[in-house]
């Protein structure tokens, strides 16, 4: 390897960090996810110019039989193992994290990727705006790995995921070159596609692929409020706009298409006034219920917890625990959360979804003591991290079953089959979730050092896949396909699509320089050979 790297590193065009020492290989073999991979090494580009010099590299080394695959990082929190590569870790985090002005008028702010999410945060926030998609790892993750998994949070049933608060993105494609993709009119696609260069050529090859696959693409694609499984070819063309947008395509493809630079993010003005209702659940039969009804007063956010969590919150979080004393006994809660301009206007609002449910049978609550609601959200918030930081003696919190998502109308049947298959496997686990959009965070415990772990893991991650598609859902609503999850993409999609997502691929990325595996050519073994086989201890 230190050879291949000897062309990098006399390049007189690359200025950035090339780290091969075990030590930073090790730290960034793991993310958040179940996998470890050891990586060649970490690159860490100083500019753009930079990342343009390291994937011309790439591709030489590549076309000269010595192959090379890059995957960008920046905050290392991806839970699906997107970040992880036996090639080499291409760091953005380092250096690659300007921040611009805030647009107050036209509420956008354009940053690299390589910036973290709290940064931007506490940059819109002075300005009195949100970057809308606010993560449950908002504090710790970064823009890049946002775009790269199309990720949303509490929020997203009012403002959607990432894809949907991004304007434009820049690019380095495989040429090593940096583009610009944005919505486009049909006037300027079809000047585009006039263009005797590569971006011409891409232009050309994907609206072909569009255009003759439109029945394909239309007819075998989740149809789930939120997706981030495969490449979105169906969102490309707005046919309300009559735009086409390619910039999409990178939004959720993981760095598998190109290294995303630059992205103009969309900002909202919140509400100024907020108010919480929550809904104990006794049966999951009722769930769909409640949570139908409480959506048409349009809250901003539409969560859940169920009684594992509430369980575990009673031993290391008790005074909270007591503030939320309504869960106590149920399946799991529903906690709603309303904006608006006034006070009034906002408990209006709470209080027809409110008056609504009880008179459906559902005994909902009026929550108006800030340190009850912050209770109910640490409570929410920290259904995976109770598991994590206060595991059970010999076992690990394995978060591979956390990304799904159904139709509410099938929700309450899902979640009982869930149950069961749980149940078999003796396992230990909570959930949590954005379940306004059909979606759940669960994860179980287990014991990783035990014979057969690791192909135990996978199994179980077979079983749940085919449920989730048997009720009508998503394999991956936010975490993305990764390791984990790209060798169900068949099973998800079909084998029409995924012959298309491989020609996407092939017209992105015809050396296979970007994040290899992921999205296309990942397979289960892959997957069973690099889960993590230890524990952590209690």
């Amino acid at each position: 390897m230190s050879g291949q790297l000897d062309a990098l590193k006399n390049n007189p065009f690359f200025n950035g960090d090339i780290d091969t020492t075990e030590a930073t290989r090790k730290e960034k073999s793991r993310d958040a996810s179940i996998f470890e991979v050891l990586p060649a090494g970490v690159i860490s580009p100083r500019d753009v110019n930079d990342i343009q010099a390291v994937v011309r590299w790439a591709n030489d080394q590549t076309l000269a039989g010595n192959p090379v695959t890059l995957a960008a990082r920046v905050g290392g929190t991806c839970m699906s193992g997107g970040s992880l590569t036996q090639g080499y870790i291409l760091d953005l985090k380092k250096y690659v994290n300007y921040i611009g002005e805030v647009d107050v008028e036209a509420r956008t702010i354009t940053t690299q990727t390589g910036a973290m999410h709290l940064a931007v945060e506490t940059t819109v926030k002075e300005k009195g705006l949100l970057f809308a998609p606010y993560t449950s790892s908002r504090d710790i993750c970064g823009i890049g790995g946002m775009l790269g998994n199309n990720a949303s949070g509490e929020q997203s049933i009012k403002y959607g995921p990432t894809s949907a608060n991004v304007n434009k993105l820049k690019v380095v494609l495989s040429d090593g070159n940096e583009y610009e993709f944005g919505p486009l009119s049909r006037t300027e696609v079809e000047i585009k596609k006039q263009q005797p260069n590569y971006e011409g050529e891409i232009y050309r090859r994907m609206t072909a692929l569009l255009e003759d696959n439109a029945f394909t693409i239309a007819t075998n694609h989740p149809r789930t409020v939120k997706n981030a499984a495969g490449y979105q070819l169906w969102d490309l063309w707005d046919i309300h706009k009559q735009t086409l947008n390619l910039g999409r395509l990178f939004i959720g493809a993981q760095g598998t298409l190109g290294i995303i630079t630059e992205a103009e993010l969309k900002l909202v003005k919140p509400g100024s006034y907020r108010r919480m209702i929550v809904t104990p659940i006794g049966e999951l039969s009722h769930l769909a219920e409640v949570v139908k009804t409480m959506l048409r007063y349009d809250p901003i956010s539409c969560e859940t917890f169920d009684h594992f969590t509430y369980e575990l919150a009673e031993q290391l979080y008790p005074e909270d625990a007591a503030r939320a004393h309504v869960a106590r006994g149920k399946h799991m809660v529903i906690l709603s959360v309303f904006e608006g301009e006034t006070q009034h206007q906002t408990d209006v609002i709470a209080g027809q979804a409110k008056e609504m449910l009880e008179k459906l049978g559902h005994e909902t609550f009026w929550i108006d003591d800030q340190a009850t609601i912050d209770s109910f959200l640490l409570i929410r918030r920290k259904s995976f991290k109770m598991l994590l930081e206060h595991p059970t003696p010999h076992t690990r919190a394995e978060a591979f079953l956390e990304d799904t998502i159904v139709p509410l109308e099938n929700y309450g049947a899902f979640l009982g089959e869930l149950e069961g298959i749980l149940k078999e496997y003796k396992m230990i686990y909570t959930y949590a979730g954005h379940i306004g959009a059909g979606s759940i965070r669960l994860v179980p415990l287990a014991d990783m050092e035990a014979e057969g772990a690791a192909e135990r893991i996978m199994e179980l991650e077979t079983k749940v896949n085919e449920l989730v598609i048997t009720y009508g859902g998503s394999i991956s609503v936010d975490h993305n396909d990764g390791i984990v999850r790209t060798p169900y993409l068949e099973k998800q999609f079909g084998a029409e699509m995924v012959k298309l997502f491989e020609e996407v691929k092939a017209i992105f990325d015809p050396n296979t320089i970007f994040n290899a595996g992921k999205k296309v050519g990942g397979t289960y073994q892959y997957a069973v050979d690099h889960v993590i086989r230890d524990n952590v201890e209690g």
